[in-house]
């Protein structure tokens, strides 16, 4: 990228803002700068007490810390998942910036919420932070009673649910993914592509919801629905995305939306060894914006504000614990929305003018 010193700087805050760190390599690739360049811009922001680097990466650091203010610590369940982690990490780095210990608790199912909710508050928890998988629309319906009634603060993170469901009663902080949909499609459409595939899984409820989104802006925009959107394969060898590969050929599409960034960059070794160029014949579109080592072509992305996330949760549940501590009314449950970034990279194009 162009600009002075403190424009690259800037940005390269912005982008580790959204996961609270990162490699350098990826930072100098997203920012179009040098490998000397962005070790000399993160040194200054290093000087500066702005950052920290660690082995080829860096993460946000905040000297700043806030006065102690309770002596309990803060309680994490999380399920086993790339986006999910993003958010605990930032989820601890923002408990121990505060003064509290962190204690986390991985949980993949409810009876191992019930068990870990009761490890938690007897370990002497202010709130807690709960982060659940929920696979299947049967999971996520299901009303955690223990939840609901903790004797302590519980935030949602990274996870939604709709008026009428027990669990709606408490904060929540997540990213609002119909407008990171949004983002995506607009520039789509900018570059005059039509024809958009999506490949979404449903094993989340993001995934879920993503799904519905994408064929809701297809038919608010007046655009063609090349069918359903796929299922996101599990695998991530070339082969396993066969089907994705066939029906961009099939349908004639320029364009593949797909969830997530792992799967997009397996996606796009899959196209170029069909003899399909990317960004050339058909751009590339990632959800989530969580970067792995084998891109071939860095991914143009839709980003949710992961480390962000985390912050809010945690500001969240302290503003619940303290006015009660200071014997104050209850604030307002608060469902807190963030809205995901666009981050252009190297994998979407103009619209091809000939197959």
């Amino acid at each position: 990228m162009s600009g002075s010193p403190a424009s690259r700087r800037a940005a390269l805050l912005r982008s580790l803002g959204r996961t609270g760190k990162a490699r350098l390599r990826d930072l100098a690739e997203e920012l179009d700068v040098s490998m000397p360049t962005v070790r000399r811009d993160v040194e200054a922001l290093s000087r500066q007490g702005r950052l920290t680097r660690r082995h080829g990466a860096v993460e946000l650091e905040d000297r700043s810390r806030l006065p102690r203010e309770s002596g309990g610590a803060i309680g994490m369940m999380v399920s086993t998942n790339r986006y999910l982690a993003l958010i605990g990490q930032a989820v601890r780095r923002e408990a121990e910036r505060r003064g509290h210990r962190f204690l986390l608790e991985h949980v993949e199912d409810a009876e191992e919420s019930r068990a870990a909710t009761a490890r938690l508050v007897a370990a002497g928890c202010v709130g807690l932070v709960c982060s659940p998988q929920w696979r299947t629309e049967e999971e996520a319906a299901e009303p955690l009673p223990w939840l609901a009634g903790a004797a302590v603060p519980v935030v949602l993170a990274g996870r939604d649910v709709e008026a009428g469901h027990p669990l709606f009663e408490l904060d929540s902080v997540i990213a609002d993914h119909a407008y990171g949909m949004r983002l995506a499609m607009d520039h789509l459409q900018q570059l005059g592509h039509t024809r958009i595939l999506a490949s979404i899984r449903d094993n989340t409820p993001p995934g879920r919801l993503l799904r519905r989104f994408f064929v809701a802006e297809l038919h608010r925009r007046g655009l063609p629905q090349l069918g359903e959107p796929l299922l996101t394969p599990e695998g991530l060898e070339p082969a396993d995305f066969d089907a994705v590969v066939a029906a961009v050929l099939d349908q004639r599409a320029t364009v593949v939306v797909m969830h997530t960034d792992t799967s997009a960059q397996v996606l796009v070794s899959a196209l170029r060894a069909r003899g399909v160029d990317v960004p050339g014949r058909c751009s590339v579109v990632a959800y989530d914006d969580i970067v792995g080592p084998r891109a071939e072509v860095s991914l143009t992305s839709i980003s949710p504000a992961k480390h962000q996330l985390g912050v809010e949760a945690v500001s969240l549940l302290l503003r619940r614990h303290l006015r009660a501590r200071a014997g104050l009314d209850r604030p307002p449950v608060a469902h807190v929305r963030l809205l995901p970034e666009l981050v252009l990279r190297r994998s979407t194009g103009p619209v091809p003018t000939r197959f």
